[in-house]
């Protein structure tokens, strides 16, 4: 068999692979790729399942974008309004505190796309409060370890506190577990609740911006 037979043979192989591939794609992506119960999450090849949603869960997923396009709308208002407002030599200060937070929920709802796609979950509101103050926590014991170990505290001191990081952390991921599972469990559930809470900060924000031009 000569190279020039082999080159073309090499060269057929590469494109009905790549042909292949092509085909597969799409199929491959259509799924939504979920942890079932009782599977390990460092299974090398997660359980991959179709989502099924009913018509009402489209129609909330709908609402949802709308609500949450909303918020940055108006979150983007009221930074444009702040900025005129400090241009004018408006005092801000009693807002501080009120534009701090809206900006920061802003912020986190322009990831709200992640509950469009397969692998996104958006959180509550209560969920994310508790996932902040089992966070804070860390953070605390972490400080704490790092403060100890400059004073040359005693090796048990030190131990102590990693057992305390060990069992925040711990608590945290199965935390986090538990949101998956649910949100795999109820899908329909958590929309409406998340619709709620969007309604409940779009309000807020509306309320922000409207009191901001009666600032003297």
């Amino acid at each position: 068999m000569t190279r020039r037979i082999i080159g073309l043979i090499s060269i057929v192989l590469v494109l009905v692979v790549g042909i292949g591939a092509l085909v597969a794609v799409p199929a491959v992506r259509a799924e939504t790729k979920t942890v079932v119960a009782g599977q390990s999450v460092t299974a090398k090849r997660p359980v991959i399942a179709k989502r099924i949603l009913t018509a009402a869960d489209k129609a909330n997923l709908q609402t949802l974008k709308a609500l949450y396009k909303t918020i940055g709308d108006t979150a983007k208002q009221i930074r444009d309004k702040v900025k005129a407002d400090k241009t004018a030599g408006k005092n801000l200060t009693t807002f501080t505190a009120d534009l701090k937070t809206a900006l920061k929920d802003a912020t986190h709802r322009a990831f709200s796309r992640g509950i469009m796609f397969p692998r996104g979950i958006m959180l509550t509101e209560a969920e994310r409060t508790a996932l902040a103050a089992m966070q804070t926590s860390i953070r605390t014991f972490e400080q704490q370890l790092k403060t100890q170990r400059k004073a040359k505290a005693p090796q048990a001191t030190l131990d102590a506190i990693k057992v305390q990081i060990k069992a925040a952390v711990t608590a945290r991921t199965a935390y986090l577990k538990s949101i998956r599972t649910a949100a795999l469990t109820d899908y329909s559930s958590r929309l409406v609740t998340l619709i709620a809470d969007a309604n409940t900060k779009l309000a807020s924000l509306q309320a922000l911006l409207n009191a901001l031009p009666t600032l003297p």
